[in-house]
């Protein structure tokens, strides 16, 4: 029988039963899981923070309300992908009155290194302040215009 945690409506862990837990958790920290299937499982109140995740096959999942802070993805094939309703923190989460949150926030900058994004479509997204250094930009227009163009001139 595994152990089992509690975490309040801070996010603050609990290893005995509180007055008042928000959500309780199976302790399976630090566990190796290996060549299984969880194909069309369900997952709510999961803690992954911390996780390693190799050769993992994420096709047609879906993934809603998540913290995606400090994380570094490497060797990903994203072709299809979509990413709806992406926010950039300034002071404030979203997600804040989620359990576990405790208003945690981290506002630093997200970095594409090494990435092929060609043929990529950006509708409707808050641009300001991004930097593109060392960059292929052939056939990159911005609402229509090539770019390519404007900085030849």
């Amino acid at each position: 029988m595994s152990k089992k945690v509690w975490l309040d409506k801070n996010g603050v862990e609990f290893e005995e039963k509180p007055e008042y837990p928000e959500i309780e958790l199976e302790d399976r920290r630090n566990e190796v899981v290996r060549h299984i299937t969880l194909k069309e499982s369900k997952w709510f109140g999961v803690d992954l923070r911390f996780s390693k995740f190799t050769d993992v096959n994420f096709v047609g999942t879906e993934l809603k309300h998540i913290f995606f802070s400090n994380v570094k993805v490497d060797s990903m094939q994203w072709g299809g992908t979509v990413f709806e309703n992406i926010i950039r923190p300034a002071n404030k989460s979203d997600f804040s009155g989620l359990p576990g949150c405790k208003g945690w926030v981290n506002a630093e900058p997200v970095t594409f290194k090494n990435c092929d994004i060609s043929t990529a479509n950006f509708e409707n997204c808050n641009l300001s302040k991004v930097n593109i250094e060392n960059c292929n930009i052939d056939g990159l227009r911005i609402n229509g215009v090539l770019i390519k163009d404007l900085l030849d001139k």
